[in-house]
Parts: structure tokens; C-alpha cells; sequence
């Protein structure tokens, strides 16, 4: 890997941290799909409320009615394929119709972020981020 790939991929990992540190601050919750998408933001150091869309029990509609008695603000942060984009449009949709704000410019902000470092799924994050130290 060249000097100016490395350092463009450390950039992106900076500002990677960085946006997970204010998160905590700029939405009540973060919605991801499953338990190790989880682990992967906690391994990054996310502190802040997570919950999982994937409730074996608990269907898309009763989720995000569950969620929008508790928060005005959310992240729904699914993977960036087309299974994750579904969930995505889908969770968004329903939220908003409960009166949610759904911040989509940060959603877009990850997804840049993690486009310029080559994952596109969640879980991937953790396991991408010790690679990256042994640049």
C-alpha cells in the first residue's frame, strides 16, 4: 500500500473515531442490525445507546413504535448493501411517521467514511480497524 493510501486510510479511520465520539451527543440511540454490529461499536469505543433491529419477536412496525415513545432523535445505522439499505428506507419511513427526527446526514457521513475505508457492512468495522494498525 502507498504512502498516500495509508495516510488517506488513517484520515478516514481518524475521522471514523471522531464522528463515534460525538455521536454519543448528537442522537438519544443507535439502531444497527444486529449483535455484532454492536460489538463492533463498542470495540470502537461508541459509549453511547444502541438497540438492535433484528428482535426475533418484535416485528418492524412495533419496533419503531417502541422506539418513538422514547426518542426524538435516531441513527439507523444498518450495513450499506442492499439488504441494509432496505432495512434503512424501511425503519426510516416508519419512524418518521411516529414523529422521529432520523439523522440521514449522518448515516450518509458514515457511509462515506466507511466507503473511503473499504467496508460496507458494521460488523466488518472492529476486525478493519485492528488491520489498520499494523500500518
Amino acid at each position: 500500500m502507498g504512502k498516500g493510501r495509508q495516510d488517506r486510510l488513517r484520515n478516514a479511520w481518524d475521522e471514523l473515531y471522531n464522528l463515534l465520539n460525538e455521536l454519543e451527543y448528537m442522537v438519544l440511540i443507535v439502531i444497527v442490525e444486529g449483535l455484532r454490529d454492536v460489538q463492533a461499536l463498542r470495540s470502537l469505543g461508541f459509549k453511547g445507546q444502541i438497540d438492535v433491529c433484528s428482535q426475533l419477536a418484535v416485528s418492524e412496525p412495533e419496533f419503531a413504535e417502541s422506539l418513538s415513545r422514547k426518542n426524538t432523535s435516531i441513527l439507523v445505522l444498518t450495513d450499506y448493501d442492499d439488504e441494509g439499505k432496505k432495512i434503512n428506507r424501511h425503519l426510516t419511513q416508519l419512524l418518521e411517521h411516529n414523529g422521529v427526527k432520523v439523522e440521514v446526514g449522518l448515516r450518509r457521513q458514515f457511509g462515506r467514511i466507511m466507503a473511503a475505508i473499504g467496508v460496507y457492512a458494521i460488523e466488518d468495522l472492529d476486525n478493519s480497524a485492528m488491520r489498520v494498525q499494523d500500518i
